[in-house]
């Protein structure tokens, strides 16, 4: 017994370090390739980015009016887009702020109440310099010495000052006016021929432009 034993122990041991001497398995797997139909392809995220900054460019063309005017009262504006609307002439308003006077104001800048204005505007009527007291705006309390059209004005007037050492500030006023002009788009298929236009203006000083619309 002690023999069979001792046997299988040796055998056993023996088969033990066979195992161990086999060289490692690698276990290999298989590659499935799919296609997909109408994949789309595989892009940066850099490349969408870059794509989505770029302006978005869209080419503009302007259309062609013709522009009869200009009016200083609506109501005329209005006659006579009834008139252009009789004769099948659509046309729309057009109402533009135009500069038609600019002047110059010479004053002393606004003092810290209504009493030191008044007695500054004392001192100034002693010493026989044309002036006010500014009453409301933003030159509130200041002295207003005269408002002039005419650049050589307004350097006499500087130069006066200057001789009794007043120091004053011009401010350029703009003088604006809205003025109305009736737009109608050029048609091709109905041209607005010379006469028409002439008809149009009975004889009054406006202007027709073909400008943008």
């Amino acid at each position: 017994m002690r023999w069979i034993f001792i046997s299988l122990v040796v055998i056993n041991l023996a088969y033990l370090g066979y195992q161990f001497s086999l060289p490692p398995v690698l276990v290999q797997s298989d590659s499935v390739m799919v296609a997909v139909n109408d994949a789309q392809p595989i892009r940066l995220l850099s490349e969408i980015k870059a794509k989505q900054a770029l302006p978005q460019q869209k080419a503009t063309k302007q259309s062609l009016c013709w522009a009869v005017g200009p009016y200083l009262l609506g109501l005329d504006a209005k006659n006579m887009q009834a008139r252009m609307l009789a004769l099948d002439i659509p046309a729309y308003q057009d109402k533009r702020s135009v500069v038609v006077k600019t002047e110059s104001w010479v004053y002393l800048p606004p003092l810290a109440s209504k009493k030191m204005a008044l007695r500054k505007l004392k001192e100034l009527q002693k010493r026989k310099i044309d002036s006010f007291v500014i009453t409301e705006g933003e030159l509130a309390n200041g002295i207003s010495l005269g408002l002039f059209s005419q650049q050589e004005s307004v350097d006499r007037l500087l130069e006066k000052l200057a001789k009794k050492k007043i120091v004053a500030q011009v401010k350029p006023l703009e003088r604006k006016r809205d003025h109305i002009w009736l737009m109608a788009p050029v048609n091709k298929r109905a041209p607005i021929d010379e006469k028409t236009r002439q008809s149009l203006l009975e004889g009054k000083d406006l202007q027709w432009r073909q400008v943008r619309c």
